[in-house]
């Protein structure tokens, strides 16, 4: 019974459903069942009657694939659909088909068995296809037929609206081969069971509970669910344990989905033309011997047809005895179930090297889906994953122990992508960096506890608690008592052994140095936190706090004269260590170059700025005149100082022959520039009648000082 629908097929149908060339035709059928599904009562499409409630009838239909491709197994889906009170399919037929109902015999219309959702979830009729040949005879001389494999089956698709997608099949199809079953202690199967195998033996990895420990104290651990081989210890032939935890196994799922879907949406079609490349050489793979024996057992099966036809026909006429045909039948027999079970061995092979569920495209869709993904959840879990395989563990039970995955995708196969090789030295030295850090996170809580339990004892002891005083006594005592005996041994240590006592010099040293650097990064630190007081302090005086600017011009004057005092101090030292003052000039001439190319690359990024940037323009504009006034300023001063300073005279002298030079250097370069660029010309002209008009006036200033001066 095919549930939500149900009907008669004829011949002709078949062929008309199945063998639909015109794509209109196709089309008509496709949009003809859709009006099936939104119809209530029977419809006829193409000679075949349906009977049917298709939307109350599909939905049910969906609600048991979409379960089943949530992990929900058959009597989880029986029993739901038990309690939500929905009528199973011969009750459904029976209300809506009641002249072609054949089954009455059940008790309850609303109680479902395993069977039935087993028989539904393998109808594909409901993808959209029709589904002929389901059965095949074994013999034409036996009236004995079996179900066809999946391969032999006569599939018209897309003869009919479907009811579910082709990804919703898959997950279902997929998660129905799990098999999860429940434990002993009745703790049932993790998520993970059914997927996980051993890469060793090939049989799947079993899960431990943690509801199966038991512990006085009912404490549980991460290493108490886990997985191994389910042939550990068995007596004939047995595995490894290959032992893991749930939690390892969860955390390596989810980096390595992680890490194929980042690599996967760095370039997309790169990825798939690379899948593509790797499936076309998994197809020439499969060896040539495997390839010849396949033909030569499929040829050997069709002879053997042909010699029991032959044998049937003898026997019909006469010609062959009942005894001899008896004989050569069962000879005959036995040989085509040997070439059967060889077939069926080398198609396995083939199977599994040339896989035909791999489609990048949909792995792809797939990644788009669950991009992001910090969390790893039971449908991503399902989507990517079709099966892990577990190696043996090696390095034993130490820190160094490793034990290699093989983590094989939907759609893909086992795939890594391209990853940076770790040596085993980095691989080791990476493990023991990490033990150390864990070893000092513990030694750092274990400090901090102790140090608040003898702060709150200190606390209570000055409090006045007697016991506490008591009890810091004793502590204050056993730690006296304590180094006087690590003294005694250090000494008797030191009286015996020379060369330990180099090494414990050599420890102390190394303490020494810790201890140093430790006390320079809390100097470090109070110093940041002393800026940003200073920076709280400027603003509050610039916002005019007496007490703020009173504070901030005594730490000013309080700076000042440190640096007064640190100046004298370099000064003697560089008076009295040449050697120490040649260091201080180098690097103070290094620090000054250094700042002036950061001054001028961000002078030179201003002005480039400035061209666009009315902000950038205004600093600029500031700074220049900021410049101008800074030169003017320290050219007066230098006049005043050289009135009375033979230095600054001097100073100030070599400074006006170095304008003239200067001047004239640039004045000589106008002028060749002028003969043959009329815009320098123009510009030297300029310059020129500039001159000859201070000229003039530097004149008439003076004829007009010897007139004064003679009429005086």
């Amino acid at each position: 019974m095919l549930f939500p629908f149900h009907g008669q097929y004829d011949a002709g149908c078949r062929a008309q459903s199945g063998t639909a060339d015109n794509a209109e035709a196709a089309a008509g059928q496709r949009n003809a069942s859709r009006d099936i599904l939104q119809a209530d009562g029977p419809v006829s499409l193409g000679g075949v009657l349906f009977h049917f409630a298709a939307r109350e009838a599909a939905a049910v239909v969906r609600k048991i694939f979409d379960m089943a491709a949530h992990g929900a197994g058959l009597t989880e889906i029986s029993d739901t659909l038990t309690r939500d009170k929905v009528l199973i399919p011969s009750a459904y037929s029976q209300k809506y088909q009641p002249q072609n109902n054949r089954n009455t015999s059940y008790h309850d219309p609303y109680c479902w068995n395993n069977t039935t959702v087993s028989y539904i979830l393998d109808r594909q009729e409901y993808l959209g296809h029709t589904i002929l040949g389901k059965t095949i005879s074994e013999n034409f001389k036996i009236k004995k037929r079996r179900k066809a494999s999946e391969d032999e089956l006569i599939i018209f698709r897309n003869t009919h609206e479907p009811i579910i997608t082709q990804e919703v099949w898959d997950a279902a199809q997929k998660l129905r081969k799990r098999s999860p079953r429940k434990l002993q202690n009745g703790t049932y199967s993790h998520r993970l069971s059914g997927l996980i195998f051993c890469a060793d033996c090939g049989h799947r990895m079993s899960y431990k509970s943690p509801d199966s420990v038991r512990r006085p104290d009912n404490r549980h651990f991460d290493s108490d669910s886990g997985f191994q081989c389910v042939r550990y210890r068995n007596r004939y032939d047995g595995c490894t344990s290959h032992s893991i935890k749930v939690s390892v196994l969860e955390e390596a799922i989810l980096k390595s989905i992680q890490a194929v879907s980042d690599y996967v949406l760095e370039d997309e079609n790169a990825f798939i033309e690379e899948l593509q490349a790797q499936w076309q050489n998994q197809k020439q793979g499969l060896s040539a011997e495997n390839k010849k024996d396949l033909a030569n057992a499929k040829k050997r099966m069709d002879e053997l047809d042909n010699l029991i036809r032959g044998l049937y026909e003898s026997n019909l006429s006469g010609k062959l005895p009942d005894r001899q045909f008896q004989r050569l039948m069962a000879q005959y027999d036995e040989e085509q179930e040997q070439c059967e079970n060889r077939i069926k061995e080398l198609e396995a092979k083939a199977g599994d090297s040339m896989t035909s569920k791999v489609d990048p495209k949909r792995f792809v869709a797939l990644v788009r889906k669950y991009q992001d993904c910090e969390v790893l959840t039971d449908d991503m879990l399902y989507a990517f994953i079709e099966k892990v395989e577990v190696h043996a563990p090696t390095g034993g039970r130490t820190r160094y122990r490793q034990q290699r995955i093989d983590i094989y995708f939907n759609f893909i196969g086992e795939y890594h992508p391209p990853a940076e090789e770790i040596s085993e030295e980095e691989r080791v030295r990476k493990i023991d960096e990490q033990a150390e850090a864990k070893k000092n996170e513990k030694r750092q809580k274990s400090v901090q506890r102790y140090r608040e339990r003898q702060n709150e004892l200190k606390a209570a002891a000055q409090a006045g608690d007697p016991e506490a005083i008591a009890k810091l006594e004793s502590e204050r005592e056993r730690k006296r008592l304590q180094g006087a005996k690590r003294r005694a041994e250090l000494k008797a240590i030191r009286e015996a052994d020379p060369e330990y006592l180099r090494t414990m010099e050599e420890k102390e040293r190394i303490r020494l140095e810790k201890m140093q650097e430790a006390e320079r990064r809390k100097a470090e630190k109070q110093k940041n936190k002393a800026k940003r007081t200073r920076k709280e302090l400027k603003a509050l005086a610039e916002a005019g706090d007496p007490e703020a600017i009173a504070e901030r011009d005594a730490m000013l004057a309080k700076d000042a004269e440190a640096r007064k005092r640190k100046k004298k101090r370099y000064a003697e030292r560089m008076a009295n260590d040449p050697e120490y003052a040649e260091k201080i000039r180098q690097r103070q001439r290094a620090y000054n170059k250094a700042h002036a190319d950061k001054r001028k690359a961000d002078y030179a990024d201003l002005i480039k700025r400035a061209e666009t940037d009315p902000e950038a323009a205004r600093k600029l504009a500031e700074i220049r005149a900021y410049q101008s006034r800074k030169t003017v300023e320290c050219y007066q001063n230098l006049v005043e100082r050289a009135k009375t300073d033979p230095a600054a005279a001097e100073k100030l002298a070599q400074k006006r022959q170095k304008q003239n030079e200067s001047a004239k250097a640039a004045y000589n370069h106008l002028k060749e520039q002028a003969k043959t660029d009329p815009e320098a010309a123009k510009k030297l002209e300029e310059r020129r009648s500039k001159q000859r008009k201070a000229t003039n006036k530097y004149l008439e200033k003076r004829k007009n000082n010897v007139q004064e001066d003679n009429a005086a």
